[in-house]
């Protein structure tokens, strides 16, 4: 995207947090908001097809190994559906591990979401993907409706079943999503208590969309400042907090995210936790914004044992 203007100027300042971007020439955060140019496995170019193909092998993988209920419907579009792994083989009152994929509201897909069912499964949670139509398809008002219908359709079906909670996980792009989804009054929404969901792991988020605005990111998107704000978590930190109070919120980055992506997630934990929720920040050291997540497959992995214990599973 080309240089829009010298310097950004948004006129809705927030006391929790940074602003420095509005300073900041769009190239800069062009930059900053690549994850790809900031890992230091492999080039730019090369690893956000690596990065696909890895969890799409891996999803086939554990859609072969464990029992899924695949492409179940919460919506009229094509890509709102979501899938159901483990559920035959557990208890009803398992807890419930919904994913919500990255791929900054334009690329990849639920199909390829499954990549860390196996040993999620195995210690007792059944995982369960959701896909939604993105960019330029949908703008980001109708991103965030569409996920708010899938997690509307997964606590009642969680009711129903007996789940004893329902934790919300995202990645990149997923992780606003997924902490979009912490500021609803389920109550409100679909009449079901709040406090069906214990709890969320936000994976190399991205908590302030208004820098999006002005990088090439947007150009499928077409958001505005207004549309931004509106769409940002930390502008509903007060929401947020009011509604979790009984939630634990894990919030992970890689040493080798971007400085703005690492800040961000920084940021939304000091937010939160100085509201008096019960957070956790963690920076996994020599990782990147795309292995950081794509690990979740190992049993042995640092952030799959500290999702298991959020999930009360150890």
């Amino acid at each position: 995207m080309g240089q829009l203007a010298s310097w950004i100027v948004d006129p809705r300042p927030s006391m929790d947090w940074d602003n420095s971007y509005q300073k900041t020439p769009s190239q800069e955060l062009d930059h900053q908001y690549s994850p790809s140019k900031w890992s230091k496995r492999m080039e730019a170019d090369v690893i956000v097809a690596e990065h696909a193909q890895v969890i799409g092998i891996e999803s086939e993988h554990a859609k072969r190994d464990v029992d899924c209920q695949l492409d179940i419907p919460y919506g009229k579009k094509p890509k709102q559906k979501l899938d159901i792994l483990g559920a035959k083989s557990l208890p009803p009152d398992a807890p419930i591990f919904v994913y919500i994929h990255g791929g900054y509201w334009q690329f990849l897909e639920r199909e390829k979401s499954s990549f860390m069912a196996a040993p999620l499964v195995k210690a007792g949670a059944v995982v369960v993907p959701i896909g939604y139509e993105y960019a330029p398809e949908a703008n980001m008002d109708e991103i965030v409706a569409q996920i708010k219908v899938a997690v509307t359709y997964i606590i009642k079906w969680a009711n129903q079943r007996g789940s004893r909670g329902v934790y919300l996980c995202g990645h990149s792009a997923g992780a606003h999503l997924a902490a979009m989804m912490l500021s609803v009054d389920w109550m409100t929404e679909c009449d079901l208590t709040t406090d069906i969901i214990k709890g969320a792991i936000l994976v190399s988020g991205v908590f302030d969309i208004r820098p999006i605005v002005y990088t090439y990111v947007n150009d499928p998107i077409k958001m505005t400042s207004e549309s931004a704000w509106n769409n940002s978590p930390c502008k509903h930190v007060e929401a947020i907090a009011h509604l979790s109070r009984h939630r634990n919120i894990l919030i992970a980055v890689g040493e080798f995210d971007s400085p703005s992506f690492i800040k961000q997630s920084q940021q939304f934990e000091k937010a939160l936790d100085s509201r008096g929720l019960s957070t956790r920040y963690l920076m996994i050291e020599g990782l990147d914004h795309f292995n950081i997540i794509e690990n979740l497959r190992f049993d042995d992995y640092l952030l799959l044992k500290e999702v298991l214990v959020l999930l009360e599973l150890v």
